[in-house]
């Protein structure tokens, strides 16, 4: 399970599914999706708070 809070206090929680893909990564989804938004770009992935709009970018390493 992992947490995110937002700098608002907007919290959500992504959780693990069981389910696996081929490389035996397994899938996650969020808590409650109304509070947090993400979009999957070419090099990042972009997480919006719904409650502030603030939104975080985790870059591809």
């Amino acid at each position: 399970m992992m947490s995110f809070e937002c700098e608002c206090g907007n919290k959500t929680i992504l959780f693990a599914t069981g389910d696996r893909d081929e490389h035996g990564r397994e899938f996650v989804e969020i808590e409650d999706d109304e509070r947090l938004t993400f979009t999957i770009g070419e090099d990042s992935v972009l997480f919006r708070c719904s409650f502030c709009g603030y939104t975080y970018r985790l870059q591809q390493i």
